[in-house]
């Protein structure tokens, strides 16, 4: 179903840039389901060009789309991260001449939660009520929208981050937590390019804030 949106929002615009999206594309005709047997909190991006385009492969292993507390949304949310390292534009990861050009973490962040999710939002089915997850997220999207459209994609982005808050304390901050009145307060000059830098975990829900408000990128990583 997740797959099925994707491709209903995507495609077409992809098709216009002589691309194409794939998602868990398998290794080979005999093994369809290879990347959702592996048991592994993993999800990534690679592309490919040649003369005849360019192919976007998104990969969300099972272990990941099986994660406790995982929902439609969150897959939707993790696929839209890996899409934005192909199209979510400046700034770029420092690359090796070899390599697929690449969105940065932070860059694939904001661009999930500000124009992709939203754009899926419209086509994939609620799997749950909507409600925005805490009263403090409610005042900040009655805040920030005024139109009742905007307001519940701004509560299911909200709703959906739950699950990026699991994936971040789990996975990222063994442990640690994370919130949204807790933001990062450090300030960069320069940002980090480097093809394996990850902002801290605060950072990149602030980033995933931002999007959902529809604001500027946080400091914490962007520098303009």
């Amino acid at each position: 179903m997740v797959s099925d949106a994707f491709h209903e929002v995507f495609s077409e615009e992809l098709k216009q840039r002589n691309s194409t999206l794939y998602i868990n594309r398998p290794p080979a005709p005999q093994l369809p389901n290879y990347w959702w047997d592996l048991d592994v909190v993993h999800a990534s991006y690679t592309s490919f060009s040649d003369e005849s385009g360019t192919d976007h492969n998104l990969y969300l292993f099972g272990g990941y789309a099986r994660m406790e507390g995982m929902t439609m949304d969150g897959v939707a949310m993790t696929l839209c991260h890996e899409l934005g390292h192909g199209i979510g534009g400046y700034p770029m990861k420092n690359k090796d001449p070899l390599d697929y050009p690449a969105s940065t973490e932070g860059q694939s962040d904001y661009y999930a939660a500000r124009h992709c999710i939203k754009r899926i939002f419209k086509v994939l089915p609620e799997s749950a009520p909507v409600l925005a997850p805490t009263p403090y997220t409610e005042e900040l999207c009655l805040k920030h929208f005024n139109t009742d459209e905007d307001i519940y994609l701004c509560h299911r982005g909200f709703q959906t981050l739950e699950v990026e808050k699991i994936f971040l304390r789990t996975q990222v901050q063994e442990g640690q937590d994370v919130d949204y009145d807790t933001p990062d307060t450090s300030v960069v000059t320069k940002m980090d390019l480097s093809p394996t830098f990850y902002p801290s975990a605060q950072c990149r829900l602030d980033t995933m804030v931002a999007g959902i408000l529809e604001q500027e990128r946080p400091r914490c990583w962007w520098a303009p």
